[in-house]
Parts: structure tokens; sequence; C-alpha cells
């Protein structure tokens, strides 16, 4: 029981430790796809920001050449070679304010839709002096763009514009990893998506175990506000595998290590539980015979006597004392008289059943406790036996040697219902019948 209670005490620590080193190296992951997180933002942030400062350039500059140009030509084709540097720009031109009338033959192909969206940004950029103002191209299934402009000179009636695709301001997104979501809107307020992207979601249990990393960035200043939502849910693609290797390895080592405890530790315990039986066992029993000795007979008498009260059932107690037994070890010592010992207490048990008690109370005096008894011509029976068991010829060393037996009958509860009125009824009725055995020789 306690060793069961140890292997699982110890079983339930190395799933724990288990555990937190499993934790431990898992957050040793998110650390550095924490940085992987903040370093592809932070490219991102800087490619956008470049992007958007490369629009106001470039309009700055088509702005200026129009005050200078002398043909469309030359105008449409500085414009061209603007837009091949900068492929995120659609279109370039420039228009007056007289129904955002077109100051070049590419607008003449505007819809009625771009028209007023122009008159609307003309109207902006007066309201701000001529600087540059964008506004996103709301027109439905449109591909998500926004159109920048701005005043070519202070009079306010002639201006320039650019129409700007979202999907170009972004670098490749390919590695936008697993779990990766990314929105693109004008203004502090997403009311309306300039641009969104999402890559495979994670699971319900991702989610859970798994933290997410969110940014938020304000991009392009007055004349493009532009706001970056960039989130990332980590998942299991995120724990690296070396990180997983080495868990593993720990625990597996951590496992060895606390099984070859517990082997080591089950060793000492066994050992020890030998020696507590050992001891138990040289404590109430004979050493000579290895029959119970005096503690243990009364123990079990004790018990004996209990269960009875219970039952309602009778028990014997017989006392056994060897008729000249002295002189056996006057004649041929103490180790002829302690093998004779030895071979009485063999007979008594091989004449008794397995649940009766045989002691060696000292000396050449022995003891029975028989439980059970249903009559006392039952104990005589068993008296009878003993007694031609004990005389009969013991042959030692080639010498044959007879003894005789005195033998005393207590019954519970007829002569005693203690301990001591037993043993003291069974040893005086032993005493009543002692008679002097022949020695042989």
């Amino acid at each position: 029981m306690r060793m069961r209670l140890v292997y699982l005490t110890c079983t339930l620590l190395w799933l724990v430790m288990s555990v937190l080193i499993g934790l431990s190296f898992i957050s040793r992951s998110v650390f550095l796809a924490e940085q992987d997180f903040h370093a592809f933002e932070q490219r991102l942030v800087e490619r956008i920001g470049q992007t958007l400062e490369a629009n106001e350039v470039v309009l700055y500059s088509y702005a200026a050449f129009q005050s200078i140009a002398r043909t469309d030509v030359e105008k449409q084709a500085f414009a061209a070679r603007l837009i091949a540097h900068n492929p995120q720009i659609k279109r370039l031109f420039s228009f007056d304010d007289s129904n955002a009338a077109p100051r070049d033959g590419f607008l003449s192909t505007l819809s009625d839709a771009d028209r007023r969206q122009l008159m609307t940004l003309r109207q902006a950029v007066v309201a701000r002096h001529g600087a540059p103002v964008m506004k996103m191209d709301d027109r439905p299934n449109s591909e998500p763009s926004f159109y920048l402009v701005r005043a070519i000179d202070p009079s306010m009636r002639h201006f320039v514009a650019m129409q700007v695709m979202a999907a170009a301001l972004l670098p490749d997104l390919t590695k936008l990893p697993a779990g990766g979501y990314l929105r693109l809107w004008q203004g502090e307020q997403g009311n309306r998506w300039l641009l969104a992207r999402q890559t495979a979601s994670r699971s319900a249990l991702e989610n859970l175990l798994f933290p997410q990393f969110n940014s938020l960035h304000q991009l392009g200043g007055v004349a493009q506000p532009l706001t970056l939502q960039l989130s990332w849910q980590l998942g299991f693609t995120e724990v690296r595998r070396l990180d997983c290797v080495a868990a593993g390895v720990i625990s597996l080592g951590l496992l060895i290590a606390m099984l070859l405890g517990l082997t080591r530790y089950a060793r000492f315990l066994e050992g020890s539980q030998e020696r507590e039986m050992r001891l138990f066992y040289l404590a109430n029993h004979d050493r000579l015979t290895n029959l119970a000795n005096r503690n243990l007979f009364y123990d079990r008498l004790q018990h004996a006597i209990s269960r009875l009260n219970r039952k309602g059932r009778n028990l014997a107690v017989l006392f056994l004392d060897m008729d000249r037994f002295k002189p056996v070890n006057d004649t041929y010592g103490h180790a002829t008289g302690d093998r004779v010992l030895q071979v009485i207490a063999a007979r008594l048990k091989a004449e008794l059943r397995t649940e009766d008690t045989v002691a060696r109370l000292g000396g050449d005096e022995f003891a029975v406790l028989i439980e059970e008894v249903e009559s006392k011509q039952e104990i005589i029976l068993v008296v009878e036996r003993l007694k031609r068991a004990i005389e009969r010829a013991y042959e030692l060393d080639g010498h044959t040697i007879r003894l005789g037996v005195s033998i005393g009958v207590a019954y519970y509860p007829e002569d005693g219902v203690l301990i001591e009125e037993l043993l003291s009824v069974a040893d005086r009725k032993m005493y009543g019948e002692k008679n002097e055995p022949v020695l042989a020789v």
C-alpha cells in the first residue's frame, strides 16, 4: 500500500514537472515568435511608410512638372515614367476645377462616378489651402484603392491626382504566418476597410492554449491618414522542434532518474520490511524449535478468548512438561538435549491441526491452544495422540532415548475466563498426573 502511494505520488510529480518543463520550452518558443512578429511588424510599417512618402513626393513632382511642361505629350510621358517606378500608383493625372474637366486625353476615360469623387476631393483641397487630401474609392465592387489630390498653384483652379492601389502598399504577404490577420483603413475609425488579409485560422484548442499578438499603427501623417492593424494567433506550428526534443529528453531523463530512485527505495523498503518481519518473528518465536514463544502464545490465547465470547464456543489449553528430561542434558550434553526438543516440537506440530497453536514456554515446557472444541472427548483423544508421539523412542547419535510427558488440560470457560486462570488450572492438573519417565540407553 505504501509503495502504491509512493508510485502514485511520483507519477503525479513527474507529470507536473514534465508539464512545467514543456511550458518553459513553449514559453521560449512564444518569446521567439513574439520577436519574429515584432520584426515582421517593423518591416511592414517601414515599407508602408516609405510607400506613402513616395506617393506625396511623386504627386508633388508631378504638380511641379505640370507648371513647366509645354505639351500634354510631355506630361503623359512624365506620368508614365513615374508610374513605372512606383507600381502602387495606378493613375496619375491633372484636372481643372470646372466639373473636374480633364486637362489631358487620359482623363476623358474617367467615369462620372470618378469625376464626382474628384470634385469632392477638390473641395477638400481648397479647404486645406492646396495641401494634399486623400479619399477612399467608395464605388461598389471596385478594387481597393484611394485617391490623393493636391493643387498645382495657389489659384486653386488646377489640380493633380493619383489613384493608389491598396494591395500594392503591402509587400509580399506570403510570409504572413498561419493565424495572421491584417487590416488597413483610412483614419482612426475602421468603419470601412481599405484592405484586409487573413491566413488560415487556428483551432479552438490553439486559441485557448496560445496567446495572440496585436498591434495598431497610425501611418501616413495628415495627407494620407491610414491605420494598420496586425494580429497573429499562435499555434502548435510555432513550437519549435528543437524545443520539443529538448523538453522530451529532459522529461525522459527525469523519468529514468525517478524510476532508478524508486527502485532503490523499493529495495530499501523491502529490506526494511524483511528486517522488521525477522525481528518480529524472533521476538515472538522460540529460536531453537521455531515454535511460538510465551508472548505470542498469550497474545493468540487472548484473541481466541475474544472471538469465542462472540461465538459462544469453547477452547482448551494444554500444558505439557517432559518427564525426566534433565538427565538427557546431564548424560548426553545440551546439544543432544536441544535436538530432542526440536524433535518433540516437530512431533507436536505433526499431531495437531494447522490452526492450533503450539508454543514452547521455556526449558522442557510446552503449551497447546486448541480452538473450536466440540467436546471433552475430542481433547482426550488429542492428549492420547500427543503422549504416544512424545513417548516414542528418540534415535540420536546411536543412542535410544525415551521420555515421558505430563499433560494438564484447562477448558474455557469452564475452568476460567482469564488467561491466568486457565494456565494455572492446566499447570495444576499437569502436576497432578506427573509420573517419572524411563530413560533408556
